[in-house]
């Protein structure tokens, strides 16, 4: 009998930001490397792996030398670039872009500096795995994958290389790691523990090294290791890379098992701790698509040079808090700091940069008269897009004057309903206003604003609260919100009869949680906090929200009127119609419970079907869960959520068990369904009949099984995470037929929203820029095919463009760019992502199809 080849794989997991802040992660990053090199020296058979570019940059930057040792010790084989990523990201949280450009990023780093390829991806600590990801793997130039989480017996898969598959048919080898990325000294305890675990393997591959800390190496380790090599020459060993390994994988593929589908379920807490960072990140991932769409489109009309510099830059701020002890919110409190002042850098700089395009774009415009604001509205997406938007601009100085607006659009009045601003001066002077726009793909569209004084302001329209004022038929369902509740009583289908959820749905609720960081469930199902991955979940709230008093209101908010009243009586309410006009009617309702408080507002369409749920949430409970109850109407047996770049199908559980959602998530089943998009919701539970958005949680930072007794965290204030102030906006979408790409294009409007710009164009500026003249820069039909990312290629002068089927179906797609004579057309497969890089020749395009990384 041959003996079977176990693969020696020395790493060194090293996170650059957890307990400690991310120039503690450099300081370690260049002891670890500093110490796998000289193994590197001392040690002719030992091989180090390691990847993560960011972690090179900085050894580049800082230790010159040392990056110059590396890079000899890459060209004898010594040292392997391992996983072509940027960093190790939460692979749930990020979307699907930004996986992406870990690899564009990573790999282009890694050809440059060290003119190699790696083609082995690996995510060694992230906390599950999702459909969708084969295909961005596969599209990146990976062929084969390696992860450690969910671990090995809290979660069954084959032992050893399996094919991975997802919806779209995308493939790669696989392989869970079940002895995990780090030994810690203790490799030949491993060794005898996991070598009988994979007998079956052929060839099998153990991960050493010492990990989360850096480290790597050490002398007395890799002693042991030879020592128990001499003692067991049943075994050949091997001091390996991945690539190695999964070759001979490769070989077997046709007989390997396959899986399909996400892998998941691990640390679900994750899917909902330090919500402030994981907003954030979604806010600065949608402006990001935003600003590079109009960067590109002002780019290719000639109007600026394409802003590489800026866009790498937030890109890489974008990319370093996906980091899986950042996104999930595991990290200490100065990690979260760090992390939001790190994601507000990125979209301080994004801002500015769309800002310049637009201004660039938008200087050949005509020139409004005096008195006259020029406001310009854009719409970052390739579909076409009706919606309401709300914005503000300044309508005059005069302080104290009473002025009418006017709003024309080509001369002709264009309706408006007036809004509350966000300041709180009590003046005519800066307004906000809600319009509903209808844009083609990626069209401008310009409003001008105008005044006229008049004597007598009219009075906001606000009817009294009664079922009827609370109650509106849309075009495509009927909604009614219970004046006693403040909650949602029904939701009813055109042509239907039966409302899809039960009175009091979106109720505020809490469920009683773990003090765990990472793990989420009911601690009184449990004998002790010492858990781990998962924990048993939830049978039902532990405490339910209620609509406020008024005097609770009152407190809130004191009314001017109430405060300067000779009357005691508050005339507060805690529900009220506080907008309502042609366009939308606004209902306020307020609930409480204990030391917590949620001010909503219901925003209803009037001639669409829009209908949102904004809350203000002023969180002060610890160790819960803040959820909003959906009791369910109709009998939904499946829930589908957005996944990177793709969607999973999932059964309904028996209990309260937390599945991780992105933009949007909906459930379905007799023929009807109900979906929810979300501006920061990333989890849920569904079981028969009741459907559960996550909203907060609050454990201690970077908790886990902390017992009574503790000499440093017992007899204490621990500082709970989430508390304070947050807002998430919900849009709800109900009706007989489920459409995934409806829900998704709602989802996208919502967090990649057209915005606006009040812009005066001067006299006698440059000619009109092609971006604003009829006609997209760029087309794509049909409606089921998406332009989900617009770029300018990394290399070379071409335009990058990705496209995403969202019906299922296998689609020739056809795409034209202005000035080009001609058309282009392009095979996309069900669900599948293709990209392109099209150059313009002659006045026609010149197209050539590429992988998700330009050709990497």
């Amino acid at each position: 009998m041959p003996k079977q080849k176990v693969h020696l794989i020395c790493n060194a997991h090293l996170d650059p930001v957890w307990l400690w802040p991310w120039e503690d992660g450099l300081t370690e990053a260049i002891s670890t490397f500093r110490i796998a090199a000289d193994f590197c020296d001392r040690h002719p058979a030992f091989v180090f792996n390691h990847n993560e570019s960011l972690l090179y940059a900085w050894i580049e930057k800082h230790e010159p030398a040392l990056f110059k040792r590396i890079q000899a010790h890459v060209k004898t084989g010594q040292w392997h670039i391992a996983g072509g990523a940027f960093l190790q990201p939460d692979v749930n949280g990020a979307g699907g872009e930004s996986h992406i450009r870990q690899f564009l990023t990573g790999l282009s780093f890694f050809k440059e500096k060290f003119g190699v390829r790696p083609t082995t991806a690996y995510n060694f600590d992230p906390f599950g795995h999702p459909n969708g990801f084969p295909q961005i793997l596969a599209g990146c130039g990976m062929d084969s994958y390696i992860f450690c989480r969910p671990d090995h017996g809290t979660y069954e898969l084959p032992i050893g290389a399996f094919r991975w598959q997802d919806r779209s048919g995308a493939e790669v080898l696989t392989r869970r790691s079940d002895d995990h990325y780090l030994t810690n000294g203790k490799i030949a305890e491993e060794l005898e523990k996991w070598l009988p675990h994979f007998k079956d393997e052929p060839e099998t591959m153990i991960l050493w090294g010492i990990g989360n800390h850096g480290g790597g190496p050490s002398r007395a380790e890799y002693a042991k290791l030879q020592d128990y090599i001499k003692k067991h020459p049943e075994f050949e060993f091997i001091e390996s890379t991945p690539e190695t390994f999964f070759k001979s994988a490769k070989s077997r593929r046709r007989t390997l098992p396959t899986v399909i589908g996400e892998i998941q379920n691990s640390f679900p807490g994750c899917y909902t701790s330090m919500s402030r960072v994981k907003r954030a990140h979604r806010e600065a991932e949608s402006l990001a698509a935003s600003t590079e769409r109009m960067a590109t489109l002002a780019w290719l009309g000639g109007d600026v040079p394409y802003p590489f510099k800026s866009l790498d830059v937030a890109w890489k701020d974008i990319m370093f808090a996906e980091f899986h002890d950042i996104l999930p919110g595991s990290g200490v409190p100065d990690v979260e700091k760090d992390s939001l002042m790190c994601l507000s850098h990125a979209m301080e700089g994004l801002r500015r940069t769309r800002y310049n395009c637009l201004a660039q774009v938008l200087r050949g415009e005509k020139p409004s008269p005096d008195g006259v604001v020029p406001i310009f509205f854009v719409n970052p997406h390739g579909f076409r897009v009706r919606t309401q938007v709300e914005f503000e601009y300044n309508i005059s100085n005069n302080f104290w004057g009473v002025q009418e607006i006017i709003l024309t659009h080509n001369g002709k009045r264009y309706p408006y309903q007036r809004i509350k601003q966000q300041h709180n001066v009590g003046a005519e002077w800066r307004v906000r206003l809600c319009v509903t726009v209808d844009l083609k793909p990626w069209e401008i569209l310009r409003l001008d604003g105008a005044i006229r004084t008049i004597k007598r302001a009219p009075k906001p329209r606000r009817p009294r609260v009664s079922a009827a004022s609370l109650s509106y038929q849309g075009k495509q369902f009927d909604i009614a919100i219970s004046p006693k509740t403040g909650l949602v009583d029904k939701i009813v289908p055109k042509g239907e009869k039966q409302s899809l959820v039960k009175p009091g749905a979106f109720r505020p609720v809490l469920f009683k949680d773990l003090d765990h960081a990472w793990t989420c469930g009911d601690p009184d199902k449990l004998e002790s906090p010492d858990v781990w991955s998962t924990a048993p979940g939830w049978s039902k709230p532990s405490a339910r929200f209620r609509l406020a008093t008024a005097q609770e209101v009152s407190a809130l908010s004191p009314l001017p009127r109430d405060k300067w009243s000779e009357s005691k009586k508050t005339t507060a309410q805690p529900i009220r119609v506080i907008e309502d006009g042609d366009i939308r009617r606004v209902i306020e309702a307020v609930f409480i419970y204990e030391g917590s408080t949620i001010v909503r507002h219901y925003v209803i369409g009037k001639k669409d079907s829009l209908f949102q749920i904004r809350d203000r949430v002023f969180y002060g409970h610890r160790d819960t869960m803040l959820k909003l109850d959906v009791p369910l109407g109709f009998d939904a047996k499946q829930s589908v959520s957005e996944t990177p770049y793709s969607a999973v199908e999932r059964e309904a559980t028996k209990l309260h068990d937390d599945k991780c959602n992105q933009r949007w998530m909906a459930v379905k089943g007799d023929g009807k369904f109900l979906a929810v998009c979300n501006t920061g919701s990333f989890g849920h539970s569904f079981v028969r009949g009741k459907l559960c958005l996550n909203v907060m949680r609050s454990p201690a930072y970077s908790s886990f099984m902390i017992n009574k007794g503790d000499a440093w965290s017992d007899d204490r204030i621990l500082p709970r995470q989430d508390q304070g102030e947050h807002e998430v906006t919900y849009q709800v979408l109900a009706g007989k037929r489920f459409s995934e790409r409806q829900v998704s294009e709602v989802a996208q409007v919502l967090n990649i929203a057209p915005y606006f710009q009040t812009f005066y164009p001067e006299r006698g500026a440059k000619k009109r820029s092609p971006v604003m003249t009829a006609g997209a820069m760029l087309s794509a039909s049909p409606e089921n095919v998406h332009i989900v990312a617009l770029k300018k290629a990394e290399r070379g002068s071409a335009l990058v463009v990705r496209l995403q089927e969202m019906d299922g179906k296998a689609t020739k797609a056809r795409l034209r760019l202005k000035g080009c004579s001609n058309s282009f057309s392009v095979d996309v497969p069900a669900y599948g992502l293709k990209t392109l890089k099209v150059t313009r020749k002659g006045g026609k395009a010149v197209v050539k199809e590429t992988n998700l990384v330009e050709g990497l």
